[in-house]
């Protein structure tokens, strides 16, 4: 049996994270985790600072960890669009051990709404990049 691939790009600000043919995708989003095949219904929606992964055959599974952002699944391409995408060899331990430790004491001095939700959302994406290491 064949399994049909589908075209994929990946896009933050400084660059083309990775463009290519995959078989599955699989993003996390507010409402849990989707997955894509070809062939998928045109659709777009946000992504949370989360896990990507990206079967690009029965043998090899890419993994990346991703920001805030959103996928567009459009006939014959998928794009993600994020500010933000590393793959799991990028992330470094000390560091985001130490931007969790320093965004909860953040997060539980906030003086603002504005500074309780940027807090919220950098440590979204550090425990993500930690869940990305674990694996």
């Amino acid at each position: 049996m064949s399994i049909h691939k589908f075209a994929i790009e990946i896009l933050t600000p400084e660059k083309t994270f990775y463009e290519g043919e995959i078989e599955s995708l699989i993003v996390e989003t507010s409402e849990g985790k989707i997955g894509i095949l070809a062939g998928h219904s045109p659709l777009v929606i946000g992504l949370i600072p989360g896990v990507v992964k990206m079967k690009t055959n029965e043998e090899e599974e890419l993994t990346a960890v991703n920001s805030e952002g959103f996928v567009e699944v459009r006939p014959g391409k998928t794009v993600i669009l994020c500010q933000t995408m590393e793959w799991p060899e990028e992330v470094e331990p000390n560091r985001v051990a130490k931007a969790i430790e320093e965004h909860e004491r953040i997060l539980r001095q906030a003086r603002s709404a504005t500074e309780y939700k940027l807090s919220r959302a950098t440590l979204a994406r550090a425990f993500a990049r930690m869940r990305v290491l674990k694996k």
